[in-house]
C-alpha cells in the first residue's frame, strides 16, 4: 500500500517587507537560485545539478525563498517546478532605487569641520531640453533581469530614435511611477505599456515620429473613471482616426469597478487598462487636452487646444449614476470627434 507523505510548507508572505526580501537573498546560494530561475522554471533535481549541491540543502533554500514570497511552486505531473514572482523583486528594486536616489553624492560627508574653509558652491545644472530630466543611473541587476524582455522589445521598437541607456532609464522611472498598483502580477506588463507610451509621446513631441491623426489627451484626478471612459469611448467611435491617451494628476491604484461595469454594458472592456500618472511627454504630444476636474495640474503649452469638461465624479457612485456620467461623456466625445474628423461631404 502506497503511503503519501505531505510536507507542510508555511504559506509565502505575499507582501513581505523589503528587508525580508533582502534577507532571503542574502545567502550566495539563494541568490544563485534566483539567477537560475530568472531564465527558466526548474525543479529541485535540476537546481541541485546546476549548483552541484545536495538536494536537501537546495530544498531548504527554496523553502526560505518561498516563505519570503520570492518564488512559487508549479506542479507538473509528478514534479514540482519553481518560478520567480517578479512582483516581489520589483518591490525590492523600487525600494533600493529610492535609497539610491536619496543617497548624497559628490562629497563623503556633509558636515562642516570647525575652522575649515566652506566648500566652493557648485553651479546648478541647467535643465535638459527635449524631455524630462532623469537621474544619471542604470537599472539595478534585479530589475534588469525582470524586465530584460521589455528593454529588448522597446529597444527594437524605438531603434534609431533612443539609445538603450535612455530606454532603461525610462523603464526604471516607469517602475517607480507604477509601483503602487494593486494588480502587482501585471506590473511588468503595465510598466512596458506605460514606458512605451511615454517614449512614443516624447518622440512625437520632438518630431522623431510623425502622427497623421489628431492626438487627444484626457486628464482627470485619479485616471480611474472619467478620463478612462472618455478615452475608451473616443477610441471606440474614432476607429483609428484619432489617437487617444489618458492620465491622472493623482492616479489611484485601480480603475473604478462601477466604471468598468458601465462600460462593459456597451461592450467596451477596461479590464486591461490601468491608472497612469500625468507626464510632460503626454501633454507635449497632444493636439487637444481635455481636463476633468483636475484644476491647474496640466502645464499650458502654446498651439494646443485646451478644454475643461465639468462632469460629476463617479468615485463612490453606484453603477446607475455612473451610467448617466458615461452617457454625458459619450455625447461630448462624439461632438469632439465631429470637430476633429469632419464627416466626408
Amino acid at each position: 500500500m502506497a503511503t503519501t507523505v505531505t510536507t507542510t510548507v508555511p504559506p509565502p508572505s505575499q507582501e513581505a517587507a523589503p528587508v525580508e526580501l533582502a534577507r532571503a537573498l542574502g545567502d550566495p546560494l539563494r541568490w544563485r537560485i534566483v539567477e537560475l530561475l530568472a531564465t527558466e522554471q526548474l525543479c529541485v533535481a535540476h537546481l541541485a545539478e546546476e549548483l552541484d549541491t545536495a538536494q536537501p540543502l537546495v530544498s531548504h533554500h527554496l523553502k526560505v525563498l518561498r516563505q519570503a514570497g520570492l518564488i512559487e511552486p508549479d506542479r507538473y505531473r509528478y514534479w514540482t517546478y519553481y518560478r520567480l514572482r517578479p512582483a516581489a523583486l520589483v518591490r525590492l528594486a523600487a525600494t533600493l532605487g529610492l535609497v539610491a536616489r536619496s543617497a548624497p553624492s559628490g562629497t563623503a560627508c556633509r558636515r562642516r569641520i570647525s575652522g575649515a574653509d566652506p566648500p566652493p558652491s557648485t553651479p546648478a545644472r541647467p535643465p535638459r531640453r527635449g524631455g524630462p530630466a532623469m537621474p544619471d543611473r542604470q537599472l539595478d541587476p534585479i530589475s534588469r533581469a525582470t524586465f530584460a524582455r521589455s528593454i529588448e522589445a522597446l529597444h527594437e521598437e524605438f531603434r534609431g530614435i533612443y539609445s538603450l541607456e535612455t530606454i532603461e532609464r525610462f523603464l526604471d522611472e516607469s517602475i517607480d511611477r507604477l509601483s503602487g498598483a494593486r494588480v502587482v502580477d501585471f506590473i511588468p506588463l503595465f510598466v512596458h505599456r506605460f514606458a512605451s507610451e511615454r517614449l512614443r509621446a516624447l518622440a512625437q513631441a520632438q518630431g522623431a515620429i510623425v502622427s497623421d491623426v489628431p492626438e487627444v489627451l484626457f486628464v482627470c484626478v485619479h485616471n480611474a473613471g472619467r478620463s478612462q471612459m472618455a478615452a475608451a469611448l473616443l477610441d471606440h467611435h474614432a476607429r483609428g482616426k484619432v489617437h487617444v491617451r489618458s492620465a491622472g494628476s493623482d492616479p489611484t491604484d485601480k480603475i473604478n469597478p462601477a466604471v468598468m461595469a458601465a462600460m462593459d454594458e456597451w461592450g467596451i472592456d477596461l479590464s486591461k487598462e490601468f491608472p497612469k500618472p500625468l507626464t510632460d511627454e503626454f501633454i507635449r504630444a497632444a493636439d487637444v487636452v481635455i481636463t476633468m476636474g483636475c484644476g491647474d495640474a496640466c502645464p499650458i503649452y502654446p498651439g494646443k487646444r485646451y478644454e475643461d469638461w465639468e462632469l460629476q465624479d463617479p468615485a463612490g457612485q453606484p453603477v446607475e449614476v455612473v451610467r448617466r456620467i458615461r452617457d454625458d461623456i459619450d455625447s461630448r466625445v462624439q461632438q469632439l470627434l465631429g470637430e476633429l474628423v469632419p464627416a466626408p461631404g
